[in-house]
């Protein structure tokens, strides 16, 4: 399907209802194009279909060259997940803008790729995170191009293929592509406080994951006939586990979070405990170290006989934040775990390749200040500058490889899209919104 923009040109800043209109015009499209990208299941951790992930590569690139866009291109592809770039030419005298998104997707259900809409929301995995985005940066340039014409900036779209298995190829990907240098990079891949205020994010923690292995014997026993004097692995992976924890880092948050949203934006089970005050809800969101199992595994739950395990492992998640060293907590809580080991069990420690670094980013320059205006405009409300305790590869990458280009991190999720868990879901009135503001921006730079 192609967006048809009637050829309309205006003054966007003067007439804001005639560009607010052509959006309109384009929603039925842009949301039946998501649809179709949520079908594929492009999950890019090992063990799942790749040819997936490939499927939506091509469906990406053929969406850019549907709508002519004048370079259209794959990167990557020889190293790890392809990832598609697409420019539209503009007006060489305005700053130049590099907009980032990402196809691939976390692992689901499979019924989690049948999108439908419920109560002004679109749900299917990648629905917010980040398949919304590559319609937002498609949609955002065609509608610019055509109400601005020949005052139209120059704008280049990335979309990455493997973002959630850590981007383990990102610095090649960026020394590939010389074309990405840009004056000022947007990546939409970030939450609003809301789903009626947006914002800009300014921090994020590093991330860094950790496979835990131990082992017993050559194989499962009997446990009646074997356990008393012989260690259960499960056990003594449990003793490691909660031994594990990271130094406080010396930051703190002003902005306020109240225990009560955090129960239900969360879902909080019962009398389930906050574990930090109230006031310190944000500061321990955004800027302290947390360390997350994201799988355990000994036996089986649907087998689960009377068995000795002889094998137990884990997974876990260390986020790091600003001002933190990601390699020495890496280090430190490798060291923890061998020390913490009990009973002589055989260990094996893991790291996983994709580590994220931290990232923090000044707010006073002009197109920080072009954006704030520009999210204010298209949502009606004052947007907020926040931080993040998720971890995006590419924005610290961005801002390490082509030194003294600004990085936006804006997005379309709000506290109820529930992305990498059951239900994610994106509101089609915020994607609206996200889009007419991506294209305000887009307007501005002509400005001084």
């Amino acid at each position: 399907m192609v967006l048809t923009i009637s050829n309309v040109r205006c003054q966007i800043g003067n007439d804001f209802s005639k560009f607010s209109s052509m959006h309109s015009s384009l929603e039925h499209s842009y949301v039946k194009i998501l649809k179709d990208l949520i079908k594929i299941p492009s999950i890019s951790f090992e063990g799942f279909d790749n040819n997936n992930v490939k499927r939506c590569a091509n469906a990406v690139f053929n969406l850019f060259k549907a709508h002519k866009f004048d370079k259209v291109r794959f990167l990557g592809a020889k190293t790890g997940k392809p990832a598609v770039f697409a420019q539209l030419n503009g007006n060489p005298k305005l700053p130049s803008v590099l907009l980032y998104a990402h196809y691939d997707v976390q692992p689901a259900a499979p019924d989690a790729f049948n999108p439908y809409i419920k109560d002004g929301r679109l749900y299917g995995r990648g629905s917010a995170d980040d398949k919304a985005a590559i319609i937002l940066h498609l949609t955002a340039a065609l509608i610019a191009q055509t109400a601005l014409g020949k005052d139209c900036p120059t704008i280049k779209i990335l979309v990455e293929g493997e973002e959630e298995c850590g981007s383990p190829n990102l610095s090649a990907l960026l020394k590939e592509c010389k074309e990405l240098k840009s004056d000022v990079a947007i990546v939409c891949d970030s939450s609003n406080w809301d789903e009626t205020t947006p914002a800009i994010v300014n921090s994020l923690r590093g991330v860094a994951s950790l496979e835990i292995e131990m082992k017993s014997m050559a194989k499962p026993l009997h446990s009646g006939l074997w356990s008393g004097p012989i260690p259960d692995v499960a056990q003594g992976l449990a003793h490691i586990l909660a031994k594990l924890e990271l130094p406080k880092h010396s930051a703190k948050v002003q902005m306020q979070y109240s225990a009560k949203r955090l129960r239900k934006e969360c879902e909080l089970l019962g009398k389930t405990k906050i574990l930090v005050k109230e006031s310190e809800i944000l500061t321990a969101l955004w800027k302290q170290p947390s360390i997350t199992v994201t799988a355990i595994e000994a036996g089986n739950r649907k087998q689960a006989g009377n068995v000795l395990q002889n094998r137990a492992w884990a997974r876990i998640s260390i986020r790091i934040p600003p001002g933190m060293d990601t390699k020495k907590v890496l280090n430190t809580t490798k060291k923890k775990i061998e020390a913490s080991c009990p009973w002589g069990l055989q260990l094996s420690i893991k790291a996983e390749k994709g580590t994220s670094q931290p990232w923090e980013t000044k707010t006073d320059n002009k197109f920080f200040k072009k954006m704030l205006a520009a999210l204010q405009k298209g949502y009606g409300k004052k947007a907020l500058v926040m931080g993040c305790g998720a971890s995006i590869p590419m924005v610290a990458a961005l801002s390490k490889a082509f030194k003294g280009m600004p990085v936006l991190l804006t997005g379309v999720e709000d506290p109820k899209s529930n992305a990498h868990g059951e239900n994610e879901s994106v509101s089609l009135a915020v994607l609206s919104k996200a889009i007419v503001s991506e294209a305000l921006f887009f307007a501005t730079l002509g400005d001084k």
